[in-house]
This record gives structure tokens, sequence and C-alpha cells, in this order.
């Protein structure tokens, strides 16, 4: 899979755009994986360290890895966390010193067979393996008429790019993990147009279809499209869902 967020720009994107999701669904998969604290924890894919963060809530040490240099160094460094750019593939790990991994909104970027083996060489057995993303199809509460616009106008401008599943639990149990726990919530956010905006142009089918693009004048753009499906005085609770994958290594 091609990597839409390998320049700076992007990384902005990301910056300004996403939403800080990662505690609750981590708070799930910890609760599904029976686990509390952990030592060392890897959080592979850890982009701009959002995900880092909240790992940092349940590990002693996370060692915190993207494939994007530019991703890693928007992160926000702390004493327990060190950032390295490195791939899912080839993680800079010695066997069987991590208890926890953790892969948030990016296991759809990897090849499953190869990531899978390797997490399983890192992992001690019965270390766990957490697996979540964020998805909004333009659901605001009272306010169909954005999932409308989001479905018919901008899926249809800028169209999803080529990504797999996001868990594949055949290739788990066959690099040696147990049964996969799978799990979605919901999750409501108070999010105004502006938010909006700004999460959608971080999303990997419009950074890949703007990537040239001038981020305030793009934003600014959308945001003023997008307006007139927010309230006038304050935000929309928009509706996002929280997909946790689980499993722990049998071997």
């Amino acid at each position: 899979m091609g990597n839409p967020f390998d320049s700076a720009a992007i990384a902005e994107r990301y910056v300004r755009g996403r939403l800080y999701y990662h505690p609750q669904a981590l708070r799930i998969a910890l609760r599904q994986l029976a686990m509390d604290r952990v030592g060392v924890a890897v959080d592979v894919a850890c982009g701009t360290g959002l995900s880092t963060r909240a790992v940092l809530d349940a590990a002693t040490r996370v060692v915190a890895c993207d494939a994007s240099a530019a991703m890693v160094r928007t992160a926000e460094r702390h004493p327990r966390a060190q950032f390295v750019t490195g791939t899912a593939e080839q993680l800079p790990l010695k066997d069987g010193v991590v208890e926890l991994a953790t892969v948030a909104a990016a296991f759809h970027w990897f090849d499953p067979p190869q990531v899978l083996a390797e997490l399983a060489r890192v992992l001690r057995r019965g270390g766990g393996l957490a697996v979540y993303s964020d998805y909004f199809h333009g659901r605001l509460v009272d306010r169909s008429a954005f999932a409308e616009w989001m479905r018919d106008e901008y899926m249809s401008r800028y169209p999803s790019v080529r990504r797999r599943p996001h868990f594949d639990p055949d290739a788990a149990t066959a690099a040696g993990f147990g049964p996969t726990v799978s799990s979605d919530h919901e999750w409501r956010v108070p999010m105004t147009c502006e938010a909006a905006a700004a999460y959608l142009v971080s999303q990997s089918n419009a950074a890949a279809a703007t990537r040239g693009a001038d981020l305030p004048e793009l934003q600014h753009a959308l945001t003023e499209e997008i307006r007139p499906f927010f309230p006038e005085n304050g935000p929309a609770e928009a509706i996002f869902t929280l997909r946790v994958c689980t499993t722990t290594l049998q071997r």
C-alpha cells in the first residue's frame, strides 16, 4: 500500500485535523485483553504521536515507530517514549521484549502476514496486540443531510484509496496469535464545521487527491461548503464508530 502521509505538509494536516479518540479505544482494548499496565509497549505506525500519548497511560516505556519521517518529526516528545522511523515489517526491537503492541488506524496499509509475523517476533508469549481505528461517515445528531453530502459529494470528489481490511484474524492465527476479539463502539464528540473540515482534509483519500494544494485555502473552501450543515452558534454532535480488535500471542 502507498503511504499518503509521507510529507511535512500532509503531517501538518494530520496534526490539525485528527481527533484524540485513542484513550477510549485503548481502554476497550485493554479490557478485551484483560490487561492493566505493562512494562514495554510498541506503538506501530505512531503517526504524529496521538496514539503514543494514550499508550503511555498504560505502559512504563513505549517505542513508537512510523514509516514516515515527516510524521515522526511532528510527534510531541516524552521521556518514556522513544520515537523512531521504521516500518511495521522491520521493527527496531529484539525478540520477545514487548508486552503490548498497538496499531491505530494503520493496519489497512500493511501486508498482514509479514507484519503479524514481525509482531509475533517482538512480543512475549502472552503479550497483547490491539488494532483499533475510528470511522466517520458524516453522522451528525439531527443533521442527516451532512451524511448525504459526504456520500454524494465528498466521496465522489475524493474517492477512497486502495487499502486492506481493518484486521486479518486468519493471518493472526497463522502467525501464532489466539482468537481475535472484535467490537464496535459509538463515540460522540462535539465538532464545529471548522474542525470537521480539518478532519476531512487529513483523511487519506483527501490527502492523496490534494497533495499539492494550499492547506489554508483548501480548508477554508471546505469549511464554507459544509457550514450550512452545522448549527450557527456552536458545534454539532458527531457520531464516530470505534472498531477494536485484540488478540494474544500464544507461542
